[in-house]
């Protein structure tokens, strides 16, 4: 007899998930991920790529977990690449891209609690293509990095049980600051703070009541925008590229000249029957509820062996939202975009003062298909009290 033995970390392959990703600026593509671990889980590795089907745009990140202590450690490195085409043949093409090392460290403070500080290190390029995608175009100009400095600051609470696929009880949230220091120039810093809050509430049996509010803010020398409208993985999704915020700033969708903020504006999702960036600006303001019956899990007495019909979901939503710049625009004072009117040498501006928050209602379906978690939702958008068209919006992915 001999032993016992030491233990001796030895890594395996957890999983490797293949996913197709719509990112709502670069379009269709393939994701890869994969997790490694040893036995006891001491130590985790991840690491994924993302490329768009015309192999032009792109994300990589790779992760390493120390979670032997009390203090989980954590070190990771992530690039995004993105490249904007001009829609004339006389514009510039930019490449742009967007290099990010974090360390961070997690404590707990309960079993389902914990706060994380992670610093940040950041260099965003862009680069000049020229007006063809020829490689030689690449000698053109000179490449434009900036160097941020920063840190992050996360407190995340999770309450919440899933029992089956998109049927979550319990609360959770999560309330985070973000800091980015312009290292080569100041007028570059910028911060963001938001806060996302989710509840889902036992009707009956399995039937959900779930609700979830949002609200962000960018501020300081260089702040960012949020882009409001649409959900998440949308198929044929729409872009809105025009319009102008309260205080001057253009929708960047519609800038295609070089501008680095395409790499840290964020798309507010989740208000069904809108197109992406239907309203714009450094803040946001977001509620959602939705009424999720799994119809054939609630009338079932037993197992369910299809997976299309042990999966399926009814639901009924209410989706809530206002995004600005300046002065929130809850006062009859204030508003929320304007546009600007140019005939020969005259320029006029006309502020909207028209409702600033978008809703819309109606209903979904929601079941496995094809291996992915498919979402149908019928949407009747309204904005400034006139209800639209019912719009008919396919996604993937889970929750709202």
């Amino acid at each position: 007899i001999t032993g016992p033995f030491p233990y001796e970390s030895k890594f395996s392959a957890d999983n490797l998930i293949t996913s197709i990703v719509i990112d709502p600026l670069r379009g269709l593509g393939i994701q890869i991920e994969t997790q490694m671990n040893d036995m006891m889980e001491n130590y985790r590795f991840f690491g994924g790529i993302m490329t768009t089907i015309d192999l032009r745009n792109s994300d990589a990140y790779a992760e390493f977990q120390y979670l032997p202590a009390f203090i989980d450690f954590s070190a990771r490195l992530d690039r995004k690449a993105v490249m904007r085409r001009p829609k004339s043949s006389e514009g510039s093409i930019y490449n742009y891209s967007l290099h990010k090392l974090e360390f961070g460290a997690s404590m707990p403070i309960s079993d389902r609690a914990r706060v994380s500080l992670k610093p940040i290190v950041e260099i965003a390029r862009s680069v000049n293509l020229g007006s063809d995608n020829l490689p030689q175009s690449n000698l053109r100009e000179k490449p434009n990095n900036n160097y941020y400095g920063g840190l992050r600051a996360e407190l995340v609470y999770d309450n919440s049980i899933a029992s089956g696929m998109n049927i979550i009880e319990g609360t959770r949230g999560k309330i985070a600051f973000i800091h980015h220091q312009g290292l080569n120039n100041e007028d570059l810093s910028f911060s963001q703070a938001y806060i996302d809050i989710r509840h889902y509430q036992k009707i009956y049996k399995e039937i959900v009541f779930a609700v979830r509010g949002f609200g962000g803010t960018f501020f300081g020398r260089s702040p960012k925008l949020y882009l409001m409208g649409g959900m998440d993985n949308w198929f044929f999704n729409e872009s809105r590229e025009e319009g102008t915020t309260s205080e001057g700033e253009p929708n960047p969708l519609g800038v295609y000249r070089e501008n680095q903020d395409i790499l840290f504006m964020e798309y507010a999702t989740g208000l069904r029957g809108f197109d992406y960036a239907t309203l714009f600006g450094n803040s946001v303001m977001m509620f959602n509820a939705e009424l999720r019956i799994p119809i054939a899990r609630t009338l079932a007495g037993g197992p369910i062996s299809s997976n299309f019909f042990r999966n399926m979901q009814l639901t009924a939503f209410y989706d809530m939202g206002t995004c600005w710049s300046g002065e929130a625009p809850f006062d009859s004072q204030n508003s929320v975009s304007y546009k600007v009117i140019r005939q020969g040498p005259f320029v006029a501006q006309l502020k909207n003062f028209l409702n600033p928050w978008l809703y819309s209602y109606g209903v979904g379906f929601r079941s496995v298909m094809l291996g992915y978690y498919l979402k149908f939702d019928l949407a009747w958008p309204v904005e400034n009290y006139e209800t639209g068209e019912p719009r008919l919006m396919a996604t993937i992915g889970f929750d709202f």
